[in-house]
């Protein structure tokens, strides 16, 4: 249903790419391979854990930030205003692949999103 399609999106395997220059579109450990797809203009509640270790769910442009526990379900809530694509990340030592854990938000009107969930 849309509840498995949503939460099996966000946290994703990040490019890890070479070189030091960055292009457009190419964001090294920025971009991920399922990105969060969110309406704007709505109130949107996150539902946050964590199946191994301590990580800390981290979107600095949108205000967010809380911690995933394991055995342990955290929320919080976010109003977006504007459209776009936010960038966060784990914000926890949580292990050697901590610099690997980029999280990226597309924030789109409630339209396309509706044709997201249906696709």
């Amino acid at each position: 249903g849309i509840r498995d399609l949503v939460r099996s999106r966000g946290l994703g395997d990040v490019y890890k790419r070479q070189g030091i220059n960055a292009e457009y579109g190419n964001l090294r450990l920025l971009e991920v391979d399922m990105p969060l797809v969110a309406p704007i203009n709505v109130n949107i509640k996150f539902i946050i854990t964590s199946k191994d270790v301590i990580h800390s769910f981290a979107i600095p442009a949108l205000g967010i930030k809380m911690d995933a526990v394991p055995g342990r379900l955290n929320q919080v809530t976010v109003h977006i205003y504007k459209p776009g694509i936010y960038f966060g990340q784990c914000s926890e030592l949580c292990g050697v692949n901590h610099a690997f854990m980029p999280i990226a938000l597309h924030a789109v009107d409630f339209n396309t999103f509706e044709n997201f969930l249906l696709k």
